[in-house]
């Protein structure tokens, strides 16, 4: 049994990873490893928006805060569906909600904050800078956003881009429930199997 689920395991894993549908374009979308200088809820990015994103870790070190992610990627009930501008670049991993924290994690400015006066607080301001320096965008408009403009740069294409992406991505939550699942028979199978060696040692 234990050896039937291993299979089982590896087939899904390669099922998942495109190996036997590889015509089928994978999603992009991946999650950001977590660091010192960027924290809090999972953040969930574009692959071609992650390296801009470690460089805000320099950034955040230089200025001594924290980036605090408040939202990211998420998964559309339909691809296509129509959101709000402040929420272009997220749909697609191009963008993320943030509010900044001090060393301690303390609030430091939050999005009133942030749509307000920020420049008032010298880390705060030294983020901001930082951001823009690196080619990032941040604006009053959105203000707790920072993304690499990419709905801005080509809206008349982003529709096409979002509906794309969206769909490539909306079997993922089902795939790694699905892995979980069986990475957790295969465990509870390796458990008994031990359990079952354990036994066999004792009426011996």
């Amino acid at each position: 049994m234990q050896s039937y689920t291993l299979v089982c395991l590896i087939l899904v894993i390669a099922l998942t990873e495109g190996l036997f549908f590889s015509s089928k374009p994978k999603c992009p979308i991946k999650q950001y490893k977590s660091s010192k200088y960027i924290v809090g809820d999972k953040l969930l990015v574009h692959e071609d928006f992650y390296e801009r994103v470690k460089s805000l870790e320099d950034v955040a070190k230089d200025c001594k805060v924290r980036i605090y992610v408040k939202g990211s990627y998420y998964q559309l009930p339909n691809p296509s569906q129509q959101v709000l501008v402040s929420d272009a670049d997220l749909v697609i991993g191009h963008g993320f909600q943030f509010e900044v924290r001090n060393e301690n994690n303390a609030l430091l400015c939050n999005k009133i904050c942030l749509s307000k006066t920020p420049t008032d607080m010298a880390e705060v301001k030294c983020l901001l800078q930082g951001v823009v320096n690196r080619g990032l965008t941040w604006s009053r408009y959105y203000p707790d956003v920072i993304s690499d403009g990419t709905y801005a740069s080509n809206t008349y294409g982003y529709q096409t881009l979002k509906t794309d992406i969206q769909t490539r991505c909306e079997k993922e939550k089902f795939k790694r429930q699905l892995l979980r699942a069986l990475r957790q028979m295969y465990e509870e199978d390796e458990q008994d199997s031990n359990d079952q060696d354990g036994d066999d040692e004792k009426k011996k």
